[in-house]
Parts: C-alpha cells; sequence; structure tokens
C-alpha cells in the first residue's frame, strides 16, 4: 500500500509540475508576442475645456473612443473565419488599439518600447486634438486624428453633436479608416447599405488582399436582400476562385440558394460550412431554412435550437426562430428563444415588440404592457407598437398610454385609408 501511495503521490505531483510548466510556457509566451508584436498605441486626446468641464477629460475620452471601437470590431466580426489562425483578418487590427495594462506593477509600456526598438518591431500611435468654436448657440466640434510617424491624417472632420454622440462619430471614423471591411460589416449591421457599399468599394481598393474576401461576403449578401442573385453570385464565384472552403462565403452561399428556394442546393453548402463550422450559428441556420424548404420541419427544428445553443450574433436569427416556434404552436421553445434574445439585444425594439404580442396571444396582458412600454420608451414613432398597447388597456396610470391615444388619434385622421390606421380607429372608438 505504502509503494502504491507512492507511485500516486509521485504521479500527482508529476501532474502539477507538467501543469505548471505548461502554464509558465504559454505565460511567456504570451508575454512575448505582446512585447514583440508591432501595436498600435493610442495617445490621450487633447481635448478642449467644455469637454473637461463635463468629466470628459483626455483620458476618458480616449478611453470612451477605443471602447466604441472595440464594441464597432466585435459587432462586425462574428463571421471571421477563425480556423486560420495566424493569417491577418479584419478587426485585428483595431484589436491593437487596445491599451495593455500593467504587468505586476513593472513599466511593461518602457520593457516593451525597449525589446521593440532592439528587434526593430515597427512602432505606430495616434494622436490628435478636438478643438471647438462657437456659431450663435451651437458649438461646433473640429476633430483631427493622425497616424505616426507616418503623419497620416486618419480622421478631420467637424461636427455639432454633443460629446457621447461625437465619440461614437469618431471612431466609427477610425474605424472607416483603419479597416474598411470591419465599417462596411458595421454600417450592413445597422442598415446603412450606401456606407457599407462605399466601404466595400475601399477595401477591395486598397493595396492589402486579407480583406478582400469578406468585403466580397458582404457585398454578396446585400445583393441577395436585394434579390440580386446574378451579382451576389459574381462575388461568391470570385472568392471561390481563390478560397473554395472560405467558410463565410459557403454559408452566404448557402443563404442565397435558400432564398432562391433552390434547397437542395442550399443544403450542399450549409452542411459543407458545417464541417468547418460545426460550433457556430450560421450553418445550423442555413441548414434549418433549407429543411423547411424541402418540407422537413420537424429536422428543422433540431438545426434551429442548435443554432440557438451557440448564441446568433444578428437579432433577426432570435426573431425568426422564435416566429418558427410559435408557428409550430410550441409556445415554451419560441419563449425561451425570445428570452435568449432579449438577453443578448436588451433594447432591440423589434424583438420587444414581436415578444410583447406573443405575451398577448397567449393572454398575459400584464407582462405585454411591460415589454412594449419599453419598446415604446426606445422607439416612440412606431405605430405598430401604438396599436399593440392600445389594445391592453383603456385607462392605465402610466402617462405613456395617453401620449399613445393622441398619437394614434392623429395617425387616424393623416392616413384613414391604411389598414393599421383602421385598426387604430377600431380601438380608439371600442375606448
Amino acid at each position: 500500500m505504502k509503494k502504491l501511495l507512492t507511485g500516486l503521490e509521485v504521479a500527482k505531483a508529476g501532474a502539477i509540475a507538467f501543469f505548471a510548466l505548461g502554464t509558465t510556457f504559454f505565460t511567456l509566451t504570451g508575454l512575448f508576442v505582446s512585447l514583440t508584436t508591432s501595436e498600435v498605441t493610442f495617445e490621450p486626446l487633447t481635448v478642449p475645456s467644455i469637454f473637461a468641464d463635463h468629466g470628459f477629460t483626455s483620458e476618458i475620452t480616449t478611453v470612451r473612443i477605443l471602447d466604441e471601437v472595440a464594441r464597432i470590431n466585435a459587432v462586425s466580426t462574428s463571421t471571421k473565419d477563425k480556423k486560420n489562425l495566424g493569417v491577418k483578418q479584419p478587426g485585428d487590427q483595431l484589436a491593437t488599439l487596445q491599451a495593455m495594462p500593467a504587468f505586476q506593477g513593472l513599466d511593461l509600456r518602457a520593457i516593451q518600447s525597449l525589446i521593440q526598438n532592439i528587434l526593430g518591431v515597427k512602432k505606430e500611435k495616434i494622436s490628435g486634438e478636438i478643438t471647438f468654436t462657437k456659431d450663435k448657440d451651437k458649438v461646433l466640434y473640429h476633430v483631427r486624428i493622425r497616424l505616426l510617424p507616418q503623419n497620416n491624417l486618419l480622421v478631420n472632420f467637424t461636427s455639432h453633436s454633443e460629446t457621447p454622440d461625437l465619440i461614437k462619430e469618431i471612431a466609427l471614423k477610425l474605424v472607416e479608416k483603419l479597416d474598411p471591411a470591419v465599417a462596411a460589416s458595421f454600417y450592413r449591421w445597422n442598415k446603412d447599405v450606401d456606407n457599407a457599399l462605399r466601404m466595400v468599394d475601399e477595401a477591395l481598393r486598397n493595396t492589402e488582399a486579407y480583406d478582400d474576401n469578406y468585403a466580397l461576403v458582404g457585398r454578396a449578401q446585400i445583393y441577395i436582400g436585394r434579390k440580386k442573385f446574378d451579382l451576389a453570385q459574381q462575388d461568391l464565384d470570385r472568392i471561390f476562385n481563390q478560397d473554395a472552403n472560405f467558410v463565410p462565403a459557403l454559408n452566404t452561399q448557402a443563404y442565397s440558394f435558400n432564398e432562391q428556394k433552390k434547397y437542395d442546393k442550399a443544403m450542399v453548402f450549409a452542411l459543407k460550412a458545417k464541417e468547418f463550422w460545426p460550433n457556430r450559428w450560421q450553418p445550423y441556420v442555413n441548414l434549418g431554412d433549407a429543411l423547411v424548404g424541402m418540407g422537413k420541419p420537424e429536422e428543422a427544428e433540431a438545426a434551429f435550437i442548435s443554432s440557438i445553443s451557440f448564441n446568433p450574433t444578428w437579432w433577426i436569427v432570435y426573431d425568426d426562430i422564435a416566429a418558427f416556434f410559435v408557428q409550430r404552436n410550441k409556445l415554451d421553445i419560441a419563449e425561451e428563444v425570445f428570452h435568449k434574445g432579449l438577453l443578448k439585444f436588451p433594447e432591440n425594439t423589434k424583438l420587444l415588440l414581436h415578444y410583447g404580442q406573443f405575451l398577448l396571444k397567449v393572454n398575459r396582458q400584464e407582462q405585454a404592457m411591460n415589454y412594449l412600454l419599453k419598446a415604446y420608451r426606445l422607439t416612440t414613432d412606431d405605430p405598430v407598437v401604438w396599436t399593440e398597447l392600445l389594445k391592453i388597456s383603456t385607462a392605465t396610470p402610466d402617462p405613456s398610454l395617453a401620449d399613445v391615444r393622441k398619437k394614434a388619434a392623429m395617425y387616424v385622421k393623416s392616413k384613414p385609408d391604411e389598414p393599421l390606421s383602421q385598426t387604430m380607429k377600431k380601438i380608439l372608438e371600442g375606448h
């Protein structure tokens, strides 16, 4: 027994030593990479006194800009082909803008600078200033930001926006200049198609080719949305001629065939994409859509549930899949999908509206009121939200419903022949 225990102890000690060695190796490797990788540092912007008076110091303003860049990058690169490790991809350069934290009290920035100088690693920094002039009662801000040492002008614009909105404008213009493919994806995500296409052209026009396929995928998806399938196919074929297994293009091809009701072909590309991305949501959505089109809703259910389990990064996926399960009268699953969608997109007015409508369908009016009121407060000019709120109550202490009834009455007068207006009229007359 003693020998056996000794052997177990030796094995345990060996495992601990191996784990410690592995941890040390990865820590040192990560530290070495961080010290020797070219990084673009963002120096604190010079800001006017009126910024500082409202709590937006130079450092805080710069950090907020970096936070917004990170947010844009996160929502715009969800379809990045992560299997190509070590290959430059959209969003990589934007990630280098993040500040490096101190390491156990050492001045890591100074150590990094020293090692980079020894190894000849390229060092760049972003620097700039925000100034202002007054135009009567309005303040006009002037923003100029440069990339040094090249002295390339990255951002140069004027704006009347308030500080929080100005910070968002600065971040987006930085993304446009540093990574147009990411900017194109972000604009498309916000349904700003004209700017999305402008950024696609910029990505294809610049000298670097790492982002071309992503830009072409984005443009193909815009064309598919516009039912211009021939143009979309030209972009997809251009990608496949270079990389037959570029997964974002495989998913987009499946999406295109589903939209053309060519479900058998869509299935082929969805399954191929799934081979490369077994733990990503995109192939399962296309697979589910193809199965629905082929008249196999039971099999589609499993595909859609798998998709939701991988946390889709597009709100409409939750919305569409919830609607599918409502149609199938599987209300528990539909509600779970709505919950997951709203957990990820708590201020998406469409999800709030459709979940409110779902709750009305199952006679849970008080809960429906909460979600519909939130949708209304986020977007006060949606007549569909007004109509749903009018259905719930004729009298309530919430002043919002009084405003809703006034807006609905004005809408009925201005557009009497619209079906929605007629529905509102019946509800108002019933009150």
